[in-house]
């Protein structure tokens, strides 16, 4: 085991809060986003660029044969289907970090960014798609996070 960072720590404990929010335990997903939040504030501001940024991305796309195969393997089906989710999302990402990390100009003025809660799913435009294209989920679960 490695000792984990607190930024890390603070993605851990946010994700373990949506699973319970999924799992109608409000109480412990509110404890679990009071620790992610004490962990966010503690880690700072992260190092690194946003071509850092598009690096990790493409490092986790590099990956996913394996995971499939992995999940295939052992045949598992929820993984499977969470790995779909996530590569989806991925290449969305890197996608919308080399278009406008090339040229920070292309990046639509006035527009919001929306993230989805559930997948990760990432979004530029007027205002939140009503149904999020990769897991489905209604729009009051695809958050504003920026307005450019």
């Amino acid at each position: 085991m490695e000792k984990l960072s607190d930024a890390q720590l603070s993605a851990l404990f946010a994700n373990l809060s949506r699973g319970c929010e999924k799992q109608y335990k409000p109480e412990e997903a509110g404890l679990l986003k009071t620790l992610s939040d004490y962990y966010r504030e503690k880690s700072g501001t992260l190092p690194g660029t946003l071509g850092d940024v598009e690096a990790l991305v493409r490092s986790d796309l590099a990956a996913y044969a394996s995971a499939h195969e992995t999940a295939a393997a052992h045949g598992d089906r929820g993984a499977l289907r969470a790995l779909v989710w996530s590569e989806k999302v991925s290449k969305i990402l890197s996608s919308l970090l080399s278009r406008f990390g090339k040229n920070p100009a292309a990046v639509p003025g006035g527009k919001n960014v929306y993230v989805c809660e559930i997948c990760g799913f990432a979004y530029v435009g007027d205002d939140a798609p009503d149904i999020c294209p990769v897991c489905k989920v209604p729009k009051f679960k695809i958050a504003r996070v920026a307005r450019r």
